[in-house]
């Protein structure tokens, strides 16, 4: 058999230096196994006390607004007109 030899210009040599270098740097990479820039999840104890002394302070919220709204409601006279919910047909009069 006939051996062939390739002969290489200067600017396949440089691009094969390129990628060469290109796969050097990734191939360390992966070898170093850099940690990855996401934080890691870690899980969470909920803090039940903590959550029912919040509901507690909201229903106390609560109970005085309404508290409030009851007050108003009979201490002092509300305005309420009545409305259908029918589109009128005709023209509209107002008494």
């Amino acid at each position: 058999m006939d051996r062939q030899q390739f002969t290489l210009d200067r600017w396949t040599r440089y691009v094969l230096l390129a990628i060469t270098v290109l796969l050097t740097v990734i191939a360390v990479e992966l070898w170093g196994g850099r940690p990855s820039m996401l934080p890691a999840a870690r899980a969470q104890i909920p803090d039940t006390a903590a959550q029912t002394q919040q509901l507690i302070v909201e229903s106390k919220r609560t109970n005085q607004l309404l508290g409030q709204i009851l007050d108003h409601l009979r201490t002092k006279p509300i305005k309420v007109q009545m409305v259908g919910t029918d589109k009128p047909k005709g023209p509209r009069r107002r008494k």
